[in-house]
């Protein structure tokens, strides 16, 4: 579980007259990996006959399935099908010219639609003039000019045209616009209204009296929109006929498809074949077995330099820590994966972080509601299941903080009995292991402990990679864990007074014993990189100052709105206040907790020991499921 699943390289000889039921039984098989093989004097291996008329049919079957799948919300599950099966459905399937005349009369009738409903818009503008027919104002010897503008520019417009011998007619649109129409002889006024046409709407041709066109445009709309409703008909009942059979024949395809192109990946001569890829270790008695039927020779290679693909294996409740492992650089297959190590390092920063038993109940159900709410989403899904995990230790966290709600248990036990519920006690059942607020140094004094504690188990890692590689670097590693330790004894003797002046001073002298070391195995590069060492170290502060925000917001809550008897019908008021904040801030403890820890052991302590780089493991396989 600490390290990925040990993989082997692998080749398979074979002769070209075996080619195709070899690659079928790889790719039933379901466990290599292709690589791309090259040996020098042999080619580079050709695509199956059948790829150009299985690739042929499957961008036509796409197609139909794009538009089918268009109209229709009803999922297929997939059929296995022969291939020949499949390729004759294909050909037989002939709804192209069907499917794309729909779709192109679809797409005319709703510009259409887009159209009218811009004329219409300007139409009903025009309404508020009253009935007058604009096929009439436009004439041999008449002419009309009409804009929307605000109402001052209107008064100039009205009384400049009117002192040329127009007409004007104004109707208001808004407080601030109206919609203004001149009539006018042309030639009277063709020089003037260059300052005005900003201001201009262009009337469609189509229009006459403007009431009269909007309701036929309604007639028109009507009737597209029944051609609309016609065509969608058409399409789903098209998709309810052949939309599963389609999908079952684009999955056979696809899956023929891959067969007949993978020899790209095979390095061939005129009779034999040679196939390069991964296994799992474990997995090659079962290949031998699997391709007993043919003459294929399976050799086990030594892998050399080269670098193995990456297949984490972890037990089921750690999946959603491995899908943070594959999403922040995936391990190389000879690194640790620290998935495990996520499992139990972020759930404790969390429970640091959050530390309130009441919180913690909280971080449960909320994290179970975002996981039926998001269970099609593997980001939210897993983030949630990450925060339901947590609820754990945040409620162990918070029974030795001595929080509950942002109350001690003995100030909840008394507000409950003042409810009636016999639960009063006269002295608290036990101390905090630390008070949050009133103790803060101490508190963040524990969490720079837990910092050196968590990046000195990342730079032991780091020297576990690296001791059977480069022991130089492993030497590194164990160097940086010694500068940690004597610069926290340095730090406390001399600075804080934690210890006495000659630890300090001692551990003074074996920082700088540690920064030669550092010198001798990373260079410059590992002095320069000290003062950052002191930042990780404080970083695991935010962990205290967090925190604390948490219980003091809480503790204003339970100040302002927590609902006693004493308060009368005020309570009432208070009660759903109290909970719907407390749940808020909650959910912001929540947020940023996984926040904050997520970062600490991503950023900080993963860096002490992951490269990363890693290349999944990616079989050569199939499945019928969607």
């Amino acid at each position: 579980m600490l390290k990925p699943v040990k993989m082997e390289k692998v080749r398979l000889l074979l002769p070209k007259s075996q080619l195709e039921e070899v690659i079928a039984a790889l790719h039933d098989l379901g466990m290599v990996e292709i690589a791309t093989a090259e040996y020098a004097g042999l080619g580079q291996g050709k695509p199956l006959e059948k790829y150009d008329a299985v690739a042929e049919q499957l961008i036509r079957i796409r197609a139909i399935k794009r538009a089918l799948a268009g109209e229709t919300p009803v999922k297929a599950q997939p059929q296995p099908m022969k291939i020949g099966e499949a390729l004759e459905k294909a050909r037989k399937l002939t709804l192209e010219r069907e499917l794309e005349a729909l779709t192109t009369e679809k797409e005319k009738l709703r510009t259409r639609l887009a159209l009218q409903t811009e004329q219409l818009r300007q139409i009903r503008l025009l309404e508020r003039l009253g009935n007058i027919d604009f096929s009439k104002l436009r004439t041999k010897s008449l002419d009309y000019w009409i804009g929307r503008v605000n109402k001052k520019t209107g008064a100039e417009i009205e009384e400049e045209m009117r002192l040329q011998g127009a007409t004007v007619l104004h109707a208001p649109i808004n407080e601030q616009e109206e919609l203004l129409l001149v009539m006018y002889r042309k030639g009277m006024l063709e020089e003037g209204w260059g300052k005005w046409n900003s201001h201009r709407i262009e009337v469609p041709a189509i229009v006459t009296v403007p009431a009269a066109t909007s309701r036929k445009i309604e007639e028109e709309r009507e009737e597209i929109t029944h051609m609309l409703q016609e065509i969608a008909q058409r399409m789903g009942a098209l998709a309810q006929q052949h939309y599963a059979a389609v999908v079952s024949i684009e999955k056979t395809l696809t899956l023929e498809a891959d067969r007949a192109q993978i020899p790209f990946r095979f390095a061939a001569s005129p009779r034999m074949i040679v196939i390069e890829g991964w296994i799992r270790v474990h997995e090659e008695d079962r290949l031998r077995k699997g391709l007993d039927g043919w003459n294929v020779d399976v050799q086990i290679l030594p892998a050399g330099k080269e670098l193995p693909p990456t297949d984490l294996e972890n037990p089921e409740n750690a999946s959603p820590f491995q899908f943070i492992t594959e999403r922040f650089s995936l391990p190389n297959a000879r690194e640790i994966d620290p998935t495990m190590i996520y499992f139990i390092t972020l759930p404790l920063l969390y429970g640091m972080i959050v530390g309130d038993v009441g919180y913690g109940i909280l971080s449960y159900f909320i994290a179970g509601w975002i996981m039926r709410k998001f269970r099609n989403s593997p980001t939210m899904y897993n983030v949630g299941n990450i925060w339901r995990i947590s609820a754990l230790p945040t409620v162990i966290f918070g029974i030795l903080f001595d929080e509950w709600f942002g109350m001690g248990h003995l100030h909840l036990l008394e507000t409950l009995a003042q409810w009636g519920l016999p639960v009063a006690l006269h002295a608290p059942l036990y101390l905090p292991f630390v008070h949050r607020v009133h103790e803060l140094t101490a508190l963040i004094g524990l969490t720079v402990i837990i910092g050196l504690l968590h990046l000195g188990l990342g730079f032991l890692l780091g020297a576990i990679n690296e001791w059977h590689h480069n022991k130089k670097h492993a030497i590194a590693k164990l160097a940086w864990i010694w500068v940690e330790t004597m610069g926290t004894l340095a730090a406390g003797g001399l600075l804080l007074g934690m210890f006495s002046p000659e630890i300090g001073t001692a551990g003074a002298i074996g920082v700088i014993m540690g920064a030669v070391v550092l010198f001798l195995t990373e260079g410059i590069v590992g002095i320069l990189e000290l003062p950052g060492l002191a930042g990780n170290v404080l970083s695991y502060a935010r962990i205290a100052a967090i925190g604390v925000v948490g219980v003091a917001l809480a503790e204003i809550i339970n100040e302002v709105f927590l609902p006693l008897p004493s308060q009368g019908l005020l309570a009432l008021l208070f009660f759903p206040l109290f909970v719907v904040l407390h749940t808020v801030n909650a959910f912001i403890a929540m947020f940023e907790s996984l926040i904050q820890g997520g970062r600490l052991n991503i950023i900080e302590f993963r860096s002490k020991f992951l490269t990363g780089g890693g290349k999944p493991f990616e079989p050569f396989s199939y499945s019928y499921t969607e």
